[in-house]
């Protein structure tokens, strides 16, 4: 009789052994699957100025610049201007297009490749150029090919029970609930067998 109260005890204990082990793995899985912000910073700029960086046409962040020249900024996945893995950025200083060197990409947890001086950033001058009428019309109108943009999916999460892959925390989580039912019911039989 001692002998199966132990055997019982054991099958319960394997059974929560292997519930905690299957929750583990499953949250272990969610940790990889957080997406960080990029950040974005300078120097070389006037004090006051103000830098913005945009993706697709919308702005997404803005800051002024320090006193020693410097700006930073940071653009989080769930910014509004809808940033994706390699979307370019395109920079502004008080309004005016500047070009960013090295080129700048928005990625998850993303930094300048120069991280000891970050962006160089360059304001776009404009050069006025002269026009004049065209003195014969042409005879075909050049054409453009439209450009379609497929907007990313909305990011759904995963509260914290899949994986990044979307399958392997699941899976664990599936074999660790079958490894608790076949404890249970081994412990259950040998419960019954004490009985009968």
């Amino acid at each position: 009789m001692i002998l199966s109260r132990a055997k019982t005890r054991f099958g319960l204990v394997a059974a929560a052994a292997a519930l905690m082990l299957t929750l583990g793995l499953a949250v272990a899985g969610s940790a990889n699957a957080q997406v960080l912000p990029a950040v974005l910073y300078g120097k070389g700029l006037t004090a006051g100025q103000t830098v913005a960086a945009s993706i697709g046409g919308k702005q997404c962040a803005s800051t002024t610049v320090t006193a020693a020249g410097e700006w930073t900024m940071q653009i989080a996945p769930d910014n509004a201007c809808g940033p994706t893995a390699n979307a370019a950025i395109s920079f502004t200083v008080n309004g005016q297009a500047a070009t960013a060197s090295p080129a700048a990409t928005w990625a998850s947890g993303g930094t300048p490749s120069d991280i000891a001086n970050g962006y160089k950033l360059t304001v776009v001058q404009a050069t006025a150029t002269a026009t004049t009428a065209p003195t014969t019309a042409p005879t075909t109108a050049p054409t453009a090919a439209a450009a379609t943009v497929t907007p990313a999916p909305p990011k759904t999460g995963n509260a914290g029970l899949l994986g990044s892959d979307g399958g392997n925390g699941g899976m664990w989580l599936l074999l660790g609930f079958a490894a608790v039912a076949g404890a249970a019911v081994a412990g259950r039989q040998l419960y019954s067998r004490r009985d009968g």
